[in-house]
């Protein structure tokens, strides 16, 4: 025979339903909360990354603008370094020009100090001359009365071979007039070793303002040439292929000749 139940037993069944409910809408409402603070929370940061993903775009296109302007100043520094190496280019080049033409001209310098020191060779020898002839003129004037006159001319054309004198020693240029008065050919003479070969040639400067007519006769040990040329006023003329120990002998109508050996 079954067990009657009591009411207080049923009241207590009665009541385990509505708690069972009350407890899953209280989970429900947590879960709920949850959820709404997390879907709060990643709106946040949705709108923090948007924010940043904009921030990165401005950045992004500050830095193609710069990476632009990079890649044009780079253009600009790379056509300034094509024309500096042009320049440099152009600069090299000059230099190379001007070292050939120091050279050329220490070469016209060297020739230069040569035939001045032939001419002062030569000056030194026309003072002495003059000084030479000064003395047969003082002594010519105790030998004749008749003379007296011609004595005091010299003596003037002496004091102005002299003043001519000291004027050459300055001006080597001017050595031709005095060189006429004691018969010494006006020429300076050098000789120069030829680049191209063993042999010399003969560099014969005309010292005077007017053309020379000069014969030169070469004697070498197998033959012996002879050649007539005008030097110009002032110029030079140039006798090549020339041996060692060859003799060269210039002549002029109105000098003596002069004689050369070469080395």
């Amino acid at each position: 025979m079954k067990d009657a139940k009591t009411p207080d037993h049923d009241k207590a069944s009665g009541k385990r339903p509505l708690l069972w409910i009350l407890v899953t809408w209280l989970l429900l409402a947590v879960v709920t909360i949850i959820l709404a603070v997390k879907i709060h929370s990643l709106d946040a940061k949705l709108a923090d990354t948007q924010k940043q993903l904009t921030q990165a775009k401005s950045d992004g296109a500050e830095a193609q603008a710069e990476l632009d302007k990079a890649k044009t100043a780079t253009a600009d520094l790379q056509d300034q370094l094509t024309k500096a190496k042009a320049q440099q280019s152009d600069l090299q080049t000059q230099l190379d020009q001007s070292k050939d033409a120091s050279v050329q001209l220490q070469a016209q310098l060297d020739r230069a100090k040569a035939a001045a020191v032939v001419q002062q060779a030569q000056l030194d020898k026309s003072k002495a001359q003059a000084a030479d002839l000064e003395v047969q003129l003082n002594q010519a004037t105790a030998g004749s009365t008749q003379l007296l006159s011609q004595l005091d001319q010299a003596k003037i054309q002496s004091m102005d071979l002299q003043s001519r004198l000291q004027k050459a020693e300055s001006d080597l240029a001017q050595l031709q007039p005095m060189l006429l008065k004691v018969g010494r050919m006006p020429v300076a003479t050098s000789f120069e070793k030829e680049s191209w070969g063993h042999g010399l040639t003969l560099h014969v400067n005309n010292l005077q303002q007017q053309p020379l007519t000069v014969n030169i006769t070469i004697a070498g040990a197998d033959n012996t040439r002879r050649q007539s040329n005008v030097i110009g006023a002032g110029a030079t003329l140039n006798v090549e292929k020339l041996a060692v120990g060859d003799k060269v002998v210039i002549a002029s109508d109105g000098f003596e000749s002069l004689s050369l050996t070469a080395q």
